[in-house]
This record gives C-alpha cells, sequence and structure tokens, in this order.
C-alpha cells in the first residue's frame, strides 16, 4: 500500500523573507520630506560621478584615442598614428582592436564600484536602485503608487542635479580633466554615449541594471554588519557593467555633462549638446535601466519568493501583471516625461537662444554651463510640486 505525503511547497531561496524586511526597511525612502529625498538624491549623484572621476584618473593612460582641435573641429584620432604616423596599417588596427582599451576596461572597472558602496553601506538615494528597493513597498502594499512616484520623482531629479554639478566640479571648477589623457577619456565616453543607437541604448541599460540590482540583492541577503561582505558582493557585479560597456543613467549624468563642460573649457567648442544627452541617451538608458531591475530582478523575485508555501501568501500572475502595467508603464512614463522630456525641452530652448548648436565655436565657453543650470533650477522644483501633487503620506 502507498502512502501519500503532501509536499510543502519553500519560497524558493527565502525570497519572500528578504523582500518583506526590505519592504518595511524601505519605508524611509518614501515617508521623508521632500528636500531631504532630493538632497539625498543629490549625494547619490556626486557619489556616482566620483566613481567615474576616479575611473578616468586611473585608466586614461590606456584610453586608445586622443582629441584635438584641428581647422576649427574637433578630430579624434588613434594613439597608433600619433605615435607612429607613417609605417601603420591604420585600417587594420581599428579593425583588429590593437590597442590598449581591454586594459583601459579592467582599471575602469575595478574602480568605478566605490559609489554604490559608498551609497548602499553609508546611505544615500540612487534611483536605479529604486525600482527594485521601492516596488518592493508598493508590492507588499506598505504605501501607493503616489508614494512610489514621489520617490522616483525627487531621488532622479537629485541625482542629475548632483552628476551635473560634479562634472562643473571636474571640469570647469578644479580643471583636473581637462588635461591630456583624461580630458580624450572624458569626450571618448560622451561622444560614444549620444552617437549609440536607441536600440543598442536600451539593452545595454537593461544589461547594466539587472547588474547593479543583483548587487544590491546580493547587499540584501549579506549580513548587516559584515562591511567588508558587503563590499564583495556589491563590488563583483558594478565592475562587471562597467566593464562590459553597459549604460547607466546616473553614471551618465556625469560622463555626458562633463564631456559637454570638457568641450568647452578645453576646446571653447560645444561638441555636444544637452538636448543631444537628454533625447539620445538618458531617455533610453533611463527607461532601460527601469526593465532591468524591476523585471528582471524585482518581479522575478517576487514571482519566486511568493508561492503557495510562503507564509505572506501567494502573489498570482495576474496581481504580478497588475504591479507590471502599475510600476514600469504608468510610473515609467510618468517618470520620463517629469525628469527627462520636459527638462530636455527646456535644454533644447535655452541652447537655441544661446546660440549654443553642436559644433560651436565659443568665444567665451563659460556659456556653455547656462543649459546645466537651469536644468538644475527645475529640478530644484520638482520635489515641492510632487509633494503637493502626489500627497505621498495620504493613503
Amino acid at each position: 500500500m502507498t502512502v501519500s505525503k503532501e509536499i510543502k511547497i519553500e519560497p524558493y531561496a527565502h525570497a519572500d523573507e528578504t523582500i518583506e524586511k526590505t519592504a518595511e526597511g524601505i519605508l524611509y525612502k518614501v515617508f521623508q520630506t521632500p528636500y531631504r529625498l532630493f538632497f539625498a538624491g543629490v549625494l547619490a549623484g556626486i557619489l556616482i560621478g566620483i566613481g567615474y572621476w576616479l575611473a578616468y584618473a586611473t585608466g586614461s593612460s590606456f584610453y586608445p584615442a586622443r582629441y584635438l582641435l584641428e581647422n576649427g573641429y574637433l578630430v579624434k584620432k588613434s594613439v597608433i598614428e600619433l605615435l607612429s604616423p607613417s609605417g601603420i596599417n591604420m585600417a587594420n588596427a581599428v579593425k583588429y582592436g590593437i590597442n590598449n582599451v581591454t586594459l583601459a576596461k579592467l582599471i575602469i572597472g575595478a574602480v568605478f564600484p566605490i559609489g554604490l558602496i559608498a551609497i548602499l553601506i553609508g546611505g544615500a538615494e540612487l534611483w536605479t536602485s529604486n525600482p527594485q528597493l521601492v516596488t518592493y513597498g508598493y508590492a507588499r502594499k506598505k504605501f501607493g503608487l503616489n508614494g512610489l512616484l514621489y520617490n522616483w520623482l525627487i531621488v532622479y531629479a537629485g541625482n542629475l542635479a548632483g552628476g551635473i554639478f560634479l562634472a562643473f566640479m571636474a571640469t570647469f571648477g578644479s580643471a583636473y580633466l581637462l588635461k591630456h589623457p583624461f580630458v580624450d577619456t572624458v569626450l571618448g565616453f560622451a561622444f560614444h554615449k549620444v552617437e549609440g543607437s536607441p536600440w543598442n541604448l536600451f539593452w545595454a541599460a537593461i544589461g547594466c541594471n539587472f547588474l547593479v540590482n543583483l548587487a544590491v540583492w546580493l547587499w540584501l541577503k549579506s549580513k548587516n554588519k559584515d562591511i567588508a561582505g558587503q563590499t564583495i558582493v556589491i563590488w563583483f557585479p558594478i565592475f562587471a557593467f562597467v566593464a562590459i560597456g553597459f549604460e547607466h543613467a546616473i553614471a551618465n549624468m556625469f560622463a555626458i555633462p562633463a564631456g559637454i563642460f570638457a568641450s568647452a573649457a578645453k576646446f571653447q567648442y560645444y561638441g555636444i549638446s544637452f538636448s543631444e544627452f537628454f533625447f539620445k541617451n538618458l531617455l533610453y538608458v533611463t527607461f532601460g535601466n527601469l526593465i532591468g531591475a524591476f523585471v528582471f530582478i524585482a518581479l522575478l523575485y517576487l514571482y519566486l519568493g511568493y508561492n503557495k508555501g510562503s507564509e505572506y501568501g501567494e502573489i498570482t500572475p495576474s496581481e504580478l501583471l497588475s504591479i507590471f502595467i502599475n510600476v514600469a508603464i504608468v510610473a515609467g512614463l510618468i517618470l520620463l516625461v517629469v525628469n527627462v522630456i520636459i527638462p530636455g525641452a527646456i535644454a533644447a530652448v535655452v541652447e537655441k537662444a544661446l546660440g549654443l548648436s553642436v559644433g560651436a565655436k565659443l568665444s567665451n565657453p563659460w556659456v556653455a554651463l547656462v543649459p546645466g543650470i537651469v536644468v538644475i533650477l527645475y529640478d530644484f522644483i520638482v520635489p515641492i510640486v510632487a509633494y503637493k501633487l502626489l500627497k505621498p503620506f495620504e493613503a
């Protein structure tokens, strides 16, 4: 005679427990006054930018190109060409990647994670981690969609203000990134980021924030007081995304404005515009980052963790679909309009009024700062407007 046994289905890797603790632990991200949230975002934007600045400072000697001003135009030249102008088959050098770019990627990837390590362990608000963290609170009904949007809109605005400020500090301020080979790496990265196709940028952004939020998930699973262990689990995925060359919206808030400012300060040349920054990079990268974090980490672990064996109850596919529509589509589109499209349009109007078109020669390089300053002023208004309209402290 066969005796049947009821098999208890366990939540996968106890993901439900991790999410429940996180949903309770992140309430301060929503139930927070607007400008405290904003300046926590500014801090995160600066910290991520510091990671890029350090990467430029340590890896630029191996960047395989240099930028020169020839006949009034900014020209990119291979290091091989500059060192050996004759007798070198440049076509083959470019075709087969005969340069030190992989060594540059190794160094840049190795030092960049300092930003996220400082943010997660020290405390600051990084938007690219919040499509995971804040989603857990929303999915577990700790607050409504208005609370999620309140966090997203303000933190993103703060990140952008912090990134632009640090870009000014690295170029017009300290001038540290205006010398060769640093300026070449700054310009090379910035030009590359606004020259990619929307399709490529979107998928590179998905890959990036999948890895960033994998680091965040591992950090959530690690022991709270084990600072060394937390540092290690954060470092590896961030090293991977940077070395691969994926796209991170908040990192780009430093990298591309730094390219705009460096071109103006070093060469009196408007090589990249703020409208390009918003509409040729940030628009696609932001949405890709959202999908990478929300779909491939947050939604997946909600599905894996809350099965029939979870003491917190099962999350059904229909509930997951509802969460997807509200977070990825509704909140995602609002974020893009408020934080990318509107400031991008404002920057474009300012640039047109000042005659700042791509390729313009600048008699006064400081005028290149004006669109960035106007964008920061707009970002500074976002917190109070979001607070008044979204009423996050109400059910």
